[in-house]
Protein backbone atom coordinates (compact mmCIF):
# COMPACT_ATOMS: atom_id res chain seq x y z
CA UNK A 1 0.00 0.00 0.00
CA UNK A 2 2.62 2.48 0.97
CA UNK A 3 4.24 1.75 -2.68
CA UNK A 4 1.10 2.73 -4.23
CA UNK A 5 1.07 6.37 -1.84
CA UNK A 6 4.90 6.68 -2.60
CA UNK A 7 4.23 6.88 -6.44
CA UNK A 8 0.71 9.15 -6.01
CA UNK A 9 3.11 11.32 -4.78
CA UNK A 10 5.14 11.41 -7.75
CA UNK A 11 2.36 11.96 -9.72
CA UNK A 12 0.96 14.65 -7.57
CA UNK A 13 4.11 16.37 -7.69
CA UNK A 14 3.50 16.38 -11.75
CA UNK A 15 0.77 18.39 -11.16
CA UNK A 16 3.31 21.13 -9.56
CA UNK A 17 5.02 21.50 -12.82
CA UNK A 18 3.99 23.01 -16.42
CA UNK A 19 3.68 20.77 -19.00
CA UNK A 20 4.13 23.44 -21.60
CA UNK A 21 7.82 24.29 -21.81
CA UNK A 22 9.63 27.22 -24.06
CA UNK A 23 10.97 26.44 -26.81
CA UNK A 24 14.84 28.23 -27.08
CA UNK A 25 14.70 31.10 -30.16
CA UNK A 26 11.51 32.17 -28.72
CA UNK A 27 9.89 29.54 -30.53
CA UNK A 28 6.48 28.17 -29.89
CA UNK A 29 6.02 26.13 -26.89
CA UNK A 30 5.77 22.45 -26.90
CA UNK A 31 4.18 19.92 -24.60
CA UNK A 32 6.80 17.98 -21.94
CA UNK A 33 6.74 14.05 -22.95
CA UNK A 34 7.66 13.40 -19.44
CA UNK A 35 5.59 14.90 -17.66
CA UNK A 36 2.70 14.36 -19.67
CA UNK A 37 3.25 10.81 -19.54
CA UNK A 38 3.44 11.50 -16.06
CA UNK A 39 0.23 13.33 -15.64
CA UNK A 40 -1.77 10.70 -17.78
CA UNK A 41 -0.26 7.73 -16.05
CA UNK A 42 -2.51 4.54 -16.25
CA UNK A 43 -3.03 1.10 -15.31
CA UNK A 44 -2.87 -1.04 -18.40
CA UNK A 45 -3.65 -4.54 -17.80
CA UNK A 46 -4.52 -8.02 -20.27
CA UNK A 47 -7.38 -7.05 -22.43
CA UNK A 48 -11.35 -8.91 -21.06
CA UNK A 49 -11.43 -11.94 -21.77
CA UNK A 50 -8.01 -12.77 -22.57
CA UNK A 51 -7.22 -13.57 -19.21
CA UNK A 52 -5.46 -17.09 -18.30
CA UNK A 53 -3.19 -18.35 -15.74
CA UNK A 54 0.17 -19.45 -16.85
CA UNK A 55 -0.80 -18.14 -20.67
CA UNK A 56 3.10 -17.64 -20.90
CA UNK A 57 5.73 -19.59 -19.57
CA UNK A 58 8.90 -17.69 -20.64
CA UNK A 59 9.90 -15.18 -23.03
CA UNK A 60 13.38 -14.02 -23.60
CA UNK A 61 15.69 -15.97 -21.21
CA UNK A 62 18.37 -13.33 -21.03
CA UNK A 63 17.94 -9.45 -20.69
CA UNK A 64 20.11 -7.27 -22.87
CA UNK A 65 20.36 -3.43 -23.81
CA UNK A 66 19.34 -2.66 -20.07
CA UNK A 67 20.83 -0.17 -18.07
CA UNK A 68 19.33 0.37 -14.51
CA UNK A 69 20.33 3.51 -12.21
CA UNK A 70 18.93 3.42 -8.35
CA UNK A 71 17.11 6.98 -7.49
CA UNK A 72 16.80 6.28 -4.34
CA UNK A 73 15.59 3.63 -1.40
CA UNK A 74 13.68 4.58 1.38
CA UNK A 75 13.19 2.42 4.61
CA UNK A 76 9.93 1.42 5.60
CA UNK A 77 9.11 2.60 9.35
CA UNK A 78 7.02 -0.52 9.45
CA UNK A 79 9.82 -3.22 8.33
CA UNK A 80 13.71 -1.93 8.36
CA UNK A 81 14.54 -4.71 6.48
CA UNK A 82 12.69 -3.75 3.71
CA UNK A 83 12.48 -0.63 1.47
CA UNK A 84 10.45 1.54 -1.28
CA UNK A 85 13.16 1.54 -4.86
CA UNK A 86 12.99 3.79 -7.14
CA UNK A 87 14.75 2.63 -10.27
CA UNK A 88 14.91 4.29 -14.14
CA UNK A 89 15.59 1.44 -16.46
CA UNK A 90 16.50 2.46 -20.02
CA UNK A 91 15.97 -0.24 -22.76
CA UNK A 92 17.45 -0.04 -26.02
CA UNK A 93 15.52 -0.72 -29.19
CA UNK A 94 15.88 -4.76 -29.82
CA UNK A 95 16.40 -4.37 -25.25
CA UNK A 96 14.63 -7.06 -23.37
CA UNK A 97 14.21 -7.82 -20.03
CA UNK A 98 14.06 -11.74 -19.49
CA UNK A 99 11.30 -14.01 -17.97
CA UNK A 100 11.08 -12.82 -13.87
CA UNK A 101 8.79 -13.08 -11.46
CA UNK A 102 7.69 -10.75 -8.57
CA UNK A 103 7.57 -12.81 -5.40
CA UNK A 104 9.67 -11.50 -3.69
CA UNK A 105 10.04 -7.52 -4.67
CA UNK A 106 6.18 -6.15 -5.51
CA UNK A 107 5.67 -2.59 -7.23
CA UNK A 108 4.98 -0.84 -10.72
CA UNK A 109 6.49 0.14 -13.65
CA UNK A 110 5.57 3.55 -15.06
CA UNK A 111 6.44 4.02 -18.80
CA UNK A 112 8.33 7.31 -19.15
CA UNK A 113 9.13 7.38 -23.39
CA UNK A 114 9.43 4.72 -25.73
CA UNK A 115 7.57 1.73 -26.13
CA UNK A 116 7.63 -1.80 -24.54
CA UNK A 117 5.88 -5.27 -24.85
CA UNK A 118 5.17 -7.42 -22.04
CA UNK A 119 4.84 -10.76 -21.81
CA UNK A 120 2.90 -11.96 -18.75
CA UNK A 121 1.49 -15.39 -17.22
CA UNK A 122 -1.68 -14.75 -17.13
CA UNK A 123 -2.34 -13.13 -20.60
CA UNK A 124 -2.90 -15.13 -23.77
CA UNK A 125 -1.95 -12.13 -25.34
CA UNK A 126 1.64 -9.89 -24.85
CA UNK A 127 0.60 -6.15 -23.66
CA UNK A 128 1.85 -3.32 -25.23
CA UNK A 129 2.62 -0.20 -22.97
CA UNK A 130 3.92 3.16 -24.48
CA UNK A 131 4.29 6.69 -22.32
CA UNK A 132 2.17 7.21 -19.58
CA UNK A 133 1.51 3.44 -19.43
CA UNK A 134 1.77 1.55 -16.04
CA UNK A 135 2.41 -1.85 -15.14
CA UNK A 136 1.25 -3.62 -11.61
CA UNK A 137 3.77 -6.62 -10.55
CA UNK A 138 2.06 -7.82 -7.58
CA UNK A 139 2.79 -11.50 -6.08
CA UNK A 140 1.44 -13.56 -8.77
CA UNK A 141 3.52 -12.10 -11.55
CA UNK A 142 5.48 -13.75 -13.90
CA UNK A 143 6.69 -11.98 -17.02
CA UNK A 144 9.17 -10.65 -19.66
CA UNK A 145 9.79 -7.47 -21.60
CA UNK A 146 10.86 -6.48 -24.93
CA UNK A 147 11.86 -3.22 -26.83
CA UNK A 148 10.26 -3.54 -30.16
CA UNK A 149 10.31 0.03 -31.03
CA UNK A 150 13.23 2.15 -33.09
CA UNK A 151 13.72 4.27 -29.73
CA UNK A 152 15.11 3.65 -26.49
CA UNK A 153 12.03 2.95 -23.75
CA UNK A 154 12.64 4.54 -20.62
CA UNK A 155 10.74 3.33 -17.11
CA UNK A 156 10.69 4.50 -13.71
CA UNK A 157 10.30 1.29 -11.48
CA UNK A 158 9.16 1.46 -8.19
CA UNK A 159 9.59 -1.92 -5.56
CA UNK A 160 9.19 -2.80 -2.62
CA UNK A 161 12.16 -4.55 -2.04
CA UNK A 162 15.05 -6.15 1.27
CA UNK A 163 17.36 -3.87 2.28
Amino acid sequence: MRVAGTFASLLALSACATVERVMPGGGEPRIDPTLEAIQNARVRECPPGRRLENARIGSDNESRGVTGEEIALVPLASDPQRGVRLRRLTIAPGGAIAWHTHDVNQGMALIVSGEMVEFRNSCMDEIRYRAGDVAREDADTAHGWRNEGDEPAVLLVMQVVTR
